[in-house]
């Protein structure tokens, strides 16, 4: 039995891009490109910039115990929740609403990343030794299920980055090559090892945590798969000729 067309349509890949505005491009279209650039760009610098935020503001400004953390998510219980949660969210947000006018794959990639990092940001992950407090929704709904929610979310979240990291990748190789400029398959190949990372990423958080060792592997996996989501997104939004306007 054959999926419904709309269904069909929000599980079809964009696997081509169309060509870069080109000088003769209406102002108010070469704006709004630029703009949708410039965010992909904030974006990429949040996810690059919030573990060293997190971790190096905790110990420099309140003194951070222990230093590092053991995750990421850990800093919900230091004088950085505001940053991680906001921070969180802030990406939440654009993920949400980055394809949400497009029936294709990437709007469900898109919109389940973006849903799933609320969930990361709201629903913190099991509390450390040293806090004793729960937050109003552990007591409502249970630690433990709050916990498991957050683990889950964060599988969603980075799950849907890697699938959008890939097909990055994916239309930058069909991309014809500019003279002067990195070739076409550089990029694809840029982006796909953004995406080997991320999987590896979950990969080693996984296995990890079955085990048990070695200490601070969380964070480790959580930090690899956070850079390499910013550094795709970075790079994908650092088109400088069309930021500048010079295309």
């Amino acid at each position: 039995m054959k999926a419904p067309p709309v269904v069909r349509e929000f599980l079809t890949p964009v696997r081509e891009t169309g060509p870069r505005p080109g000088p003769d491009a209406q102002k108010e279209a070469s704006w709004y490109v630029r703009s949708f650039l410039w965010m992909r760009i904030w974006i990429g610098i949040l996810g690059v910039v919030m573990p060293l935020w997190l971790v190096f503001e905790d110990k420099l400004a309140f003194d951070g115990d222990p230093f590092p953390r053991d995750s990421l998510s850990g800093y919900y219980y230091s004088g950085m929740r505001d940053v991680f949660v906001g921070t969180i969210c802030a990406i939440g947000v654009f993920l949400f609403t980055y394809k949400i006018s497009e029936r294709n794959l990437d709007n469900v990639a898109s919109f389940l990343a973006g849903l799933a990092a609320a969930f990361v940001a709201l629903c913190p992950t099991g509390p450390p030794g040293s806090v004793s407090t729960l937050t109003p929704l552990q007591e409502w709904w249970g630690e433990t299920t709050v916990k498991v929610i957050h683990f889950v979310a964060a599988g969603v979240f980075i799950g849907g980055l890697a699938l959008l990291t890939y097909f990055f990748g994916v239309r930058e190789g069909k991309r014809p090559r500019r003279p002067g400029r990195r070739s076409p398959k550089f990029w694809q190949w840029y982006h796909w090892a953004c995406t080997s990372a991320m999987v590896l990423a979950i990969l080693w958080i996984v296995v990890t945590m079955a085990v048990g060792w070695p200490p601070k592997a969380l964070l480790a996996g959580e930090w690899l798969a956070v850079w390499a989501f910013g550094a795709s997104w970075f790079m994908k939004g650092a088109e400088l000729d069309t930021l500048l306007g010079r295309t």
